[in-house]
């Protein structure tokens, strides 16, 4: 590497002496220079995941490759505006050598920053599907930990549901973005029921609450996106069939990819 930077610096010193147009060239040999710089690192493949390394492990790699390509998307987005702009300066100045070697060094970094995106997208979704295998079967959302609205928490259930709007909110466990099926387990009686709004930050959901003759029964409500695994998820009661809508006894959530 070293080698290499002194290579390249004493081509620029040549192109200093020897071209006609020296300060076109000096500047243009500085943009590439230092667009060599940012790529190396940049440009250097994904390490092959080690077939016997833990999830955990597996997910610091992907991690540490997601860093270090995203520290240098910045330098090579500038590099490619300094290039479109040093060929148009040099095709005004009919300097064409150097506005063409602009040009073709600013499609090569444009194609690099391409593929830097594609791979990012592709490291992205093996970090997904990672975190997804590391979470439980179902995460249990605790009956104590809701933030309640006209509600009130009494005999291990979640009770007073009476009024549309009455809800119960948690802040869920840095869960990874993706589908979710709510297991709903409660009780309701002949003349209760209605029906539940289940939301996130973005995604809703309604459901049915219906009666459950034979005492407390666990019910999909049905799989909700989530986008903001650190945001809030909210139940609210949405309407009413008569003053009550249940008992709430228990929320988890299942991952719908497992």
């Amino acid at each position: 590497m070293i080698v290499e930077g002194l290579q390249t610096r004493l081509s620029i010193q040549r192109i200093a002496l020897s071209s006609p147009s020296v300060k076109s060239g000096l500047i243009l040999a500085s943009i590439l220079v230092a667009a060599g710089l940012v790529m190396p690192g940049a440009a250097a493949g994904p390490r092959t995941d080690d077939p016997g390394a833990s999830p955990e492990i597996a997910l610091l790699r992907l991690g540490y490759e997601r860093s270090l390509i995203e520290s240098g998307l910045s330098p090579l987005k500038q590099q490619i505006t300094t290039l479109t702009a040093l060929e148009k300066q040099f095709a005004d100045a009919r300097d064409y050598d150097a506005a063409i070697t602009a040009r073709d060094e600013r499609k090569r970094l444009q194609n690099e920053l391409s593929r830097l995106d594609k791979e990012l997208l592709l490291l992205q979704t093996r970090e997904l599907s990672l975190q997804t295998s590391l979470l439980p079967e179902r995460v249990k959302l605790p009956l104590e930990a809701a933030t309640l609205s006209g509600l009130r928490l009494e005999g291990g259930a979640i009770t007073g549901w009476s009024k549309a709007g009455a809800s119960a909110s948690w802040k869920l466990p840095a869960l990874p973005p993706g589908g979710y099926e709510v297991m709903l387990r409660y009780r309701c009686g002949v003349a209760e029921g209605g029906r539940l709004l289940i939301k996130e930050a973005r995604f809703t959901l309604t459901t049915a609450i219906e009666t459950t003759l034979k005492g407390p029964e666990e019910r999909s409500a049905g799989i909700l996106k989530i986008t903001d695994g650190a945001g809030m998820l909210t139940l609210a009661a949405q309407s009413l069939v008569t003053n009550n809508l249940m008992q709430l006894l228990g929320v988890e959530l299942a991952p719908s990819s497992r």
